[in-house]
């Protein structure tokens, strides 16, 4: 098996032409997934792929260029409309430009990639269609939308059980045509050692630092976690301890309200706010502890992430970041938007270097075993490979004609 996770016995794409479609051409956890499948997909199944967004080149569209992954901007018809003749209108006109690409597969990543394509992608040529759910379900499309992507759409994929309830639950799909496929993790190289980055950021070897790996959305609860902080640092500093958290994310609709939460609990230079790092895998090496604080996730990259790197992790208690930490981890989650116990779970680890070097080596394992991308890589494939074998336009959809 090589790096890629590729074994002699599954199937190839030698010469198939995929298409996976993101939003912006930014970087957030699925967006990263969905990269990560393109070279997969390109350099060892030696597909055709072209990674598709819309809007102006940003970190995805840099991270496809490092990765020799054929990328492009297009008109995908988002954001939805509120006019159903204009919705109409930027539909047919996403159809044609699908349509001369010449698809056999069109894989969409999060919610909304996988309404338009789904109402669409029989009308293009493609073979088959794969919806994937990246979230635990948010910004819902019309109702007509969703009933006609969910009828048109074969098969579906969740990054998580929580996703897959979703789908379930809200949507009406039947459970035989969810295929729970986690995420696959896989640090790149760092770029830079520990005791750089703490030079970079001012910090001596003995200074205790927490970074939560996210973009500062209005998904994310950075504010508790901001709240907690305050606690942190006092009971810290009673201690004699020195302590600084980094938050590592782009800046999206809640950076400024968050720096200014940070000024107002006076917080100063213990909180880093570092926007968009490319090198995660150095940054990681340099922090003593992850942690994640959010009311809304599918399996979040950042939590994975931290986990890979072998670092404990404090967050909170959603059913996205439980499944990702495990049984072992549990204890570390606190109840959504109570500072107070989040503060108490980084306290605890923050004075407890043994406690967090062993929760650092069960979550190390437990990425290897369960968030490998050989797994993601294998399953995706297969099921792949079973919608290429189908006889075109046989429809498969949901057992239920209403839903929410």
């Amino acid at each position: 098996m090589s790096v890629e996770g590729r074994t002699s016995d599954m199937p190839t794409l030698t010469g198939r032409r995929v298409l996976i479609i993101i939003g912006p051409h930014e970087l957030g956890g699925a967006e990263r997934q969905a990269i990560l499948l393109a070279r997969h997909l390109a350099h060892e199944q030696k597909a055709e792929v072209e990674v598709w967004g819309f809007g102006e080149p940003g970190r995805a569209a840099e991270l496809c260029e490092e990765y020799g992954i054929n990328w492009r901007s297009t008109p995908i018809p988002l954001p939805w409309a509120s006019s159903r003749l204009t919705q109409l209108r930027r539909l047919v006109e996403f159809t044609a430009v699908l349509r001369r690409a010449k698809p056999d597969v069109i894989l969409p990543f999060m919610f909304l990639q996988s309404v338009v394509c789904g109402m669409v992608w029989r009308l293009t040529g493609a073979r088959v269609c794969i919806w994937n759910q990246r979230c635990e379900g948010r910004d819902r499309l019309s109702r007509w939308a969703e009933r006609l992507a969910i009828r048109a759409t074969p098969y579906f994929i969740a990054n998580s059980e929580h996703g897959a309830d979703f789908l379930v639950h809200r949507l009406g799909i039947r459970r035989d045509l969810v295929r729970v496929i986690h995420n696959g993790v896989q640090l790149a190289p760092p770029r830079r050692g520990r005791a750089a980055w703490r030079n970079q950021l001012g910090v001596g070897d003995d200074c205790f630092l927490v970074c939560m790996v996210a973009n500062l959305q209005r998904f994310k609860d950075h504010v508790t976690l901001l709240k907690a902080w305050r606690i942190v640092v006092d009971r810290l500093r009673a201690a004699g301890r020195q302590t600084v958290l980094l938050l590592a994310g782009r800046f999206d609709d809640t950076h400024l309200s968050l720096k200014s939460l940070a000024y107002d609990l006076e917080l100063g230079r213990s909180v880093r706010f570092l926007g968009q790092v490319k090198d995660v895998s150095g940054l990681l090496g340099a922090i003593d502890l992850g942690v994640h604080s959010s009311v809304n996730e599918g399996c979040p990259n950042g939590v994975l992430e931290c986990m890979a790197a072998g670092l404990a992790l404090a967050g909170t208690d959603y059913p996205g970041i439980r499944e990702a930490v495990g049984p072992a981890g549990y204890a570390l989650l606190a109840p959504p938007g109570d500072a107070e116990a989040l503060a108490e779970r980084i306290i605890a680890l923050a004075l407890d270097p043994d406690l967090r070097l062993r929760l650092g080596v069960a979550n190390r394992l437990r990425v290897e075993e369960e968030f490998h991308p050989r797994g993601m890589y294998q399953k995706t494939l297969s099921l792949i490979a079973e919608g290429l074998g189908e006889p075109r336009g046989a429809p498969r959809g949901s057992a239920r004609s209403s839903r929410c």
